[in-house]
């Protein structure tokens, strides 16, 4: 077979994963989205084949990656196929489109296969442009239009909207799947929407939520923010970019529709108008992870929910926090301290009988966590 014939295979049956995952309910907006899929995948396999994929691994690998409290969290599936979850900001000279690019080589890949861009705010899609001016990104994964509107949010969407023109892209609703190899990526919020059919494993009422005091609903980008959770065997990580108090609250009562998960990367940066216990108890993650900066999110509150929760679990922060009550984890589960920007990531390596490990960049240390309730 010669490389254009198999090229073109691969391309086919690339677009028939989305056809089969995919729930698209306008028969012609959908015929034009897959098209447009395949051809893109079409055009870069052909103009690009030396961009490949990550060697398969018998381990899902994630590494949250410092973009100095804005989110950028990098899937790499045991098949190779890669997930990125957000870009962190733009300018500062490039810094987060080339620790992102450090990290996926670090990681064997040459491309992004999915960028999923939780929302329209700068601390997670700002990164975007320069990122696509470094690395290939095969499909760009989002919301749909921007929520908001004004000078400042045109000023973000009109680079991204460029950038995006260069890949397929796909516009997800809740329920849907991202289809990458080897993981199940569902889709949990989207669009301002929540989950309403339990995933497998939900459904159980949560007594937690006769305690859970409401906070003033959020109405920005943050509430139309594309949530998943991945699923890798008996492994499940949980990522709902800024979703807040109220809309965590939606998914988990009176009956938790999620279940219970491994790790939770912690909404809003771990900000104190996020991971009420009714929440967080209820998924009883092993491992918690905020995707904070120096002085961005205040992480106190969640020290102390993580540290009273009923289950074991540890926080994980990507830095040490200055804002607000000097309240932190213990060094060994920190980053980057001070307020250096030294740009530590930290690495999360699952198998598929849940068990896992997190690596510290910063000092080399890992824990493990082993499998099982």
């Amino acid at each position: 077979m010669s490389s254009s014939e198999s090229c073109a295979r691969r391309s086919r049956a690339y677009i028939l994963r989305h056809m089969r995952l995919r729930h698209v309910g306008n028969a012609t907006r959908g015929h034009g989205l897959f098209t447009a899929i395949a051809a893109t995948a079409l055009m870069a396999c052909l103009a690009a084949p030396a961009w490949t994929a990550a060697q398969a691994s018998d381990t899902l690998d994630i590494y949250f990656i410092d973009v100095e409290g804005g989110q950028a969290t990098l899937y790499v599936s045991p098949s190779g196929q890669s997930m990125l979850v957000d870009a962190g900001y733009r300018g500062f000279g490039g810094r987060d489109a080339d620790r992102i690019v450090s990290v996926a080589k670090q990681a064997g890949l040459q491309r992004i296969d999915y960028l999923v861009v939780t929302h329209y705010h700068g601390d997670h899609v700002g990164g975007v442009p320069e990122l696509a001016a470094r690395m290939p990104i095969r499909t760009f994964v989002d919301h749909g239009p921007a929520s908001e509107r004004g000078e400042r949010v045109d000023a973000i969407m009109g680079p991204y909207l460029q950038a995006r023109s260069s890949g397929a892209h796909v516009e997800v609703d809740v329920g849907d799947r991202i289809p990458v190899d080897g993981l199940d990526v569902r889709v949990v919020a989207s669009n301002g929407a929540l989950l309403s059919v339990p995933l497998e494993g939900g459904g159980l009422p949560n007594p937690l939520c006769a305690d859970f005091m409401p906070m003033k609903d959020e109405t920005s980008e943050d509430a139309y923010s594309v949530g998943t959770v991945t699923a890798y065997g008996r492994f499940r990580i949980m990522n709902l970019g800024d979703l807040s108090w109220n809309q965590e609250y939606g998914l988990v009562c009176p009956t938790n529709r999620i279940g219970t998960v491994s790790v939770l990367l912690a909404t809003q940066h771990g900000d104190e108008e996020t991971g009420s216990p009714a929440f967080v108890y209820a998924l009883r993650p092993k491992a918690v992870v905020a995707s904070n900066g120096p002085r961005k999110s205040v992480v106190g509150p969640l020290v102390r929910t993580v540290g009273a929760a009923p289950s074991p679990m540890d926080l994980w922060q990507l830095h040490q926090s200055f804002l607000g009550e000097p309240l932190n984890v213990a060094e060994p589960f920190i980053a980057n301290l001070g307020e250096t920007d030294a740009g530590h990531w930290l690495k999360l390596s699952a198998r598929a009988d849940g068990s896992f490990s997190v690596t510290n960049g910063r000092t080399g240390a890992t824990k493990t966590y082993a499998a099982g309730d």
